[in-house]
């Protein structure tokens, strides 16, 4: 009797363990203070901007001008640096992890490339600019307003859609 109840306790345990693992989320705070570590299925950056496993990213300019800083192919046994030839690629989010206080993400290969890569810092990679962020600045928001203008000048669009536009965008630009 204290074998399948031993049983039944390591199997519920398996199991809760499980649940607790899959579908796990981690924010800015979250890895800063500790509080999660291993692997996670998204993670939302410092500035809010939502990463998860099948998500695309696209990269921007190495901060250098010559290779990436945060942005490394993974050979499997060791990490090359990725020249900037590689700015403008599109990879697919493979596996996020937190390590260190540090958001570690595993990517598809970029087209023309032998090897996936590893983004050894994410809000590193946002911060300089090596990967690009899906969330507008105020400037970007600023022109994507004044070619909102231009289509409704050209009457491209209707005065309604402008105004919902530059509603939406007035909320970014300071």
């Amino acid at each position: 009797m204290n074998i399948r109840k031993l049983y039944l306790l390591n199997t519920v345990l398996f199991l809760v363990t499980i649940n607790i693992s899959v579908g796990q989320k981690a924010t800015y705070d979250d890895v800063i203070t500790k509080k999660v570590k291993g692997k996670v299925d998204t993670y939302i950056s410092k500035s809010g901007e939502e990463f998860k496993e099948g998500d695309t990213i696209t990269l921007g300019s190495a901060f250098r001008n010559e290779q990436f800083d945060y942005i490394q192919q993974n050979a499997g046994v060791a990490l090359y640096p990725l020249p900037n030839i590689a700015s403008g690629s599109v990879v697919t989010i493979k596996k996020i992890s937190i390590r260190s206080k540090t958001t570690v993400v595993a990517t598809t290969r970029p087209q023309g490339y032998v090897y996936g890569l590893k983004i050894i810092n994410l809000e590193g990679a946002l911060g300089n600019g090596e990967i690009k962020s899906r969330i507008l600045s105020s400037d970007e928001a600023l022109e994507e307003l004044k070619k909102w203008k231009s289509k409704l000048d050209l009457e491209l669009i209707t005065p309604e859609e402008y105004e919902t536009k530059k509603k939406e965008l007035a909320k970014i630009i300071n």
